[in-house]
């Protein structure tokens, strides 16, 4: 009796873990299909559509579409941020594209948290620039979280869920990941805001930026890598 009782207690706590997540994945499951029944590919102009003049309202369908992210690659970041740009004022266009990074790389972590180390085995199979991610590892957490986010050396998922099924510490990773991706977001974030008018200076000066943090990105990728194999 007394082991059926822990059974079920169990059982319990398993589906109060698993909750968040289906709720979520039905969320995003809804969301896909309302879009692609559209007939549009998901672009800027696809996003504006579906975000309504109310500023609360939009930010919300917005950080909806963050989360849809989590789930595919079909999308890059950089449409949403672009997105944000556009539909609010500069800084809380940054704040808003913050917590829809946020959400992105939160939700497959704790997918990965709750797959176990079975699914490390599988990513490192799968990708082999996996190995570059358990290198950074052992010299430190942190720049490991960070590195992976401005390097872009796998796809943001992939790395997500690698970080949380190798149980690391999540607070920990969300404050590296959004360190390491901050550059990206304020310079894309702003690129947006400056669509309107493409001849100003100040979009002239934002898209010189943008494209320095992409090309640093790859030089420190290109330098890392040699320095690992020396």
């Amino acid at each position: 009796m007394k082991e059926l009782n822990l059974n079920k207690k169990s059982h319990k706590r398993n589906l109060k873990r698993f909750l968040p997540l289906f709720t979520l994945l039905l969320i995003a499951i809804i969301f896909s299909v309302l879009v692609s029944k559209s007939g549009e590919p998901l672009s800027v102009k696809t996003i504006l559509r579906y975000t309504p003049e109310n500023t609360v309202l939009a930010s919300i369908i917005l950080l909806l579409f963050f989360g849809l992210k989590s789930f595919t690659v079909v999308f890059p970041l950089s449409i949403l941020y672009l997105s944000s740009g556009i539909l609010f004022p500069p800084f809380p266009a940054v704040l808003i594209s913050t917590v829809g990074l946020s959400i992105t790389i939160t939700i497959p972590y704790w997918i990965g948290r709750y797959s176990g180390e079975e699914l490390v085995r599988s990513i490192c199979a799968k990708h082999p620039k996996a190995s570059q991610i358990a290198y950074y590892q052992n010299k430190n957490i942190f720049f490991a979280c960070f590195i992976t986010r401005i390097v872009g050396f796998l796809p943001g998922d992939i790395v997500s869920m690698y970080f949380g099924a190798c149980q690391t510490n999540f607070r920990q990773y969300l404050t590296a990941g959004i360190c390491g991706s901050m550059l990206s977001i304020v310079t894309t974030t702003l690129l947006g805001a400056e669509l309107s008018n493409p001849f100003s200076v100040t979009f002239f000066i934002v898209l010189c930026f943008r494209i320095f943090v992409s090309a640093g990105s790859i030089l420190i990728n290109y330098f890392l890598n040699k320095k690992r194999k020396e």
